[in-house]
């Protein structure tokens, strides 16, 4: 059953490029996107109080990645602290907020503080600091949306410095679970991030072949039909690494010396028998 497996790959250098994990230098045609969250947060940079947003999107769309693009640079180039926190993983209130804390360097327990006090302490910190840019990424999975937004809008406004949010979720405005009192309080701006035409996965599809494969290893033609299935279903940049992968890993089995059109064929055939 596994004998083939014993044999090395000819055609992959490394898979890292083509996985969910991998983070790229830069995003593909995302320039005005960047620059609206940029744009949003810079009044930080002066100690005023940043524009929050909600960036939302379907899956597969970077919203995540334009993001921590910015917090990286934010960090890098300037006295505002960051924080990214999944609210898959941190999805209550008090989870939440103790995680934020810790990740701003302030010593916190991992569970049993009082809400009260967990506020208490963020508001001690911003009044220490320079201010903070906190992204909120699954935010559609956190059960307390409405406190946790109240929460740290009521610490911004009355503390020394401000905290500014950016909310990522995969629903829109209207789905959440905010209340309207919330919705007002924050004033966020709303950044629909659409999905990926076929042009742009044809250019990410190529920047991470030359990243994961040995050169000649794709031909253009395998690039092109795997982008133009994805955009026409969803234009999930996920979806569309993934199914590169898949094709390269029929190619390698098959001992072939290129992933082609045909390998891209199968791999989907091999995606829809999975999805039964």
């Amino acid at each position: 059953m596994f004998e083939r497996a014993t044999n090395h790959g000819t055609l992959i250098r490394s898979e890292s490029p083509l996985t969910a994990a991998y983070t790229p230098p830069e995003p593909i045609d995302r320039s005005q996107e960047l620059a609206l969250i940029a744009d949003a947060v810079r009044p930080l940079i002066h100690r005023k109080q940043p524009d929050h947003l909600l960036v939302f999107g379907p899956a597969g769309v970077g919203k995540t990645l334009l993001a921590t693009h910015v917090l990286s640079h934010l960090a890098e180039e300037t006295r505002v602290t960051t924080a990214y926190i999944n609210c898959w993983q941190y999805n209550t209130r008090p989870a939440l907020l103790t995680e934020l804390l810790i990740q701003l360097g302030y010593p916190a327990p991992r569970k049993g503080n009082p809400v009260d006090e967990l506020v208490t302490k963020l508001r001690e910190w911003l009044d220490k600091h320079h201010g903070a840019v906190v992204v909120l990424d699954e935010f559609d999975q956190l059960t307390d949306q409405t406190d946790v937004a109240y929460d740290l809008q009521e610490t911004s406004d009355t503390a020394e410095s401000s905290l500014g949010l950016i909310l990522v979720s995969n629903q829109p405005p209207a789905d959440l679970e905010l209340e309207p009192r919330s919705q007002s309080r924050l004033a966020y701006h709303p950044l629909e991030i659409r999905p990926y035409t076929e042009v742009d996965l044809v250019e990410i599809l190529s920047q991470r072949v030359e990243q994961a494969f040995h050169r000649d290893a794709v031909a253009d033609e395998a690039i092109e039909r795997i982008a133009a299935l994805v955009a026409a279903e969803n234009g999930d940049c996920r979806e569309a690494l993934t199914l590169l992968l898949r094709a390269a890993r029929l190619a390698e089995r098959d001992h072939a010396e290129t992933v082609t059109v045909t390998h891209v064929e199968r791999s989907t055939t091999q995606r829809e028998q999975y999805r039964r």
